[in-house]
């Protein structure tokens, strides 16, 4: 990874992170799986969506290891603090996401879902 995580970073993550997750839980489907398959599902496509949205490799890595941070055992974090750059937020912030994943989200959970077997 050539450069450091954003608080901008961060945000980003959690609009992705947060949005997959209230397009999933619209579903039954979805609903109805084990802690650990929704857990999974989620992370894959969170981590999809990063693909089909971003073009810049190191935009995508730095992403999907913030979606993925949470796996992260609280020692190894101590050992490797991140160093993150603090940014202004633009008012505009939540549209740019919004225009930026809202529909690939849609699309990415609507086709993962058809494939569930529950």
């Amino acid at each position: 990874m050539k450069r450091k995580l954003t608080s901008l970073d961060i945000s980003e993550a959690n609009f992705i992170f947060a949005h997959v997750m209230l397009e999933l839980n619209k579903n039954e489907k979805f609903n109805n799986l084990v802690v650990t398959q929704r857990n999974k599902l989620i992370d894959e496509i969170c981590l999809e969506v990063i693909d089909k949205a971003n073009k810049d490799e190191d935009d995508k890595e730095i992403l999907k290891s913030e979606i993925l941070a949470y796996k992260i055992p609280g020692t190894e974090k101590k050992k490797h603090p991140l160093e993150i750059v603090n940014l202004e937020k633009p008012g505009n912030f939540n549209e740019i996401m919004r225009r930026k994943y809202e529909n690939i989200i849609r699309e990415t959970v609507k086709k993962r879902i058809k494939k569930l077997v529950v």
